[in-house]
């Protein structure tokens, strides 16, 4: 969201904005930006997803000890985690049977990135809002400080979610569209209900169409703005402008 951010101020400084929208609208270009930029977010999400699962299917049987390549197996067979030897590795058994599993493995990677790129979306909307709005990044703070907050409170929300996940604590958050790519995330590996999953992501996918509605608004009249460093108030103008 930042690189949006930055991106739209350099780009409002040199003119070149002033060019472009002459032969494009400000909405198409808003979102070309913010859906370029995402691209390479989730490119850069894809390769590590490649890169751990490619290190849990060929590089770990061949480093684990034979001990613990045994257990896995037996874990495999049905045999009690109680059986086995060596309690205190039972955490680390666990995980790699997790990466070992195909199709749970699926699961999440698929909801990490669907709330990755909608959440994404939602706080790169935001973003070119406030680059269209003001002349340099200095002048952003003000603005940028209230997108921030929901992005520090959902990871602090996340550490008491991963200790319970089921708490109302826990599904609040995980249902507010600032905050749920984060928190909702947090809470999938837990085999939480799917409708709340679904819910989030229904919840999520609105207020997202509602804010790039709001942002191309906002896009639409900062971009050819200068030497102004607006209000809330007057963004709340900018919003209603036709």
């Amino acid at each position: 969201g930042v690189m949006v951010m930055q991106s739209v101020i350099e780009e409002k400084n040199n003119r070149v904005l002033e060019v472009m929208v002459s032969t494009v609208r400000p909405f198409e270009m808003m979102m070309g930006k913010i859906l370029g930029i995402a691209s390479v977010a989730l490119l850069q999400i894809i390769i590590w997803i490649v890169f751990i699962t490619g290190i849990a299917y060929f590089v770990l049987p061949h480093v684990l000890p034979d001990e613990i390549l045994t257990a896995l197996e037996l874990l495999k067979q049905g045999v009690p985690a109680s059986a086995l030897d060596g309690g205190a590795e039972m955490g680390m058994l666990q995980a790699i049977m997790m990466l070992s599993n195909i199709k749970y493995i699926g699961g999440i990677i698929i909801w990490l990135l669907v709330f990755v790129f909608g959440g994404f979306l939602l706080y790169a909307a935001m973003f070119a809002a406030v680059g269209s709005a003001v002349d340099s990044p200095q002048d952003a703070q003000q603005l940028q400080t209230p997108i921030t907050i929901p992005i520090i409170l959902s990871l602090i929300v996340m550490l008491s979610v991963i200790n319970d996940p089921t708490s109302e604590l826990a599904f609040w958050f995980s249902m507010i569209p600032l905050t749920s790519p984060i928190v909702m995330m947090a809470r999938i590996p837990y085999d939480i209900p799917t409708w709340e999953i679904f819910l989030s992501l229904g919840i999520l996918i609105v207020t997202f169409l509602i804010v790039v509605w709001c942002a191309g608004k906002i896009y639409r009249v900062g971009i050819l703005m200068h030497g102004n460093k607006p209000s809330f108030k007057e963004l709340w103008k900018w919003m209603k402008y036709k």
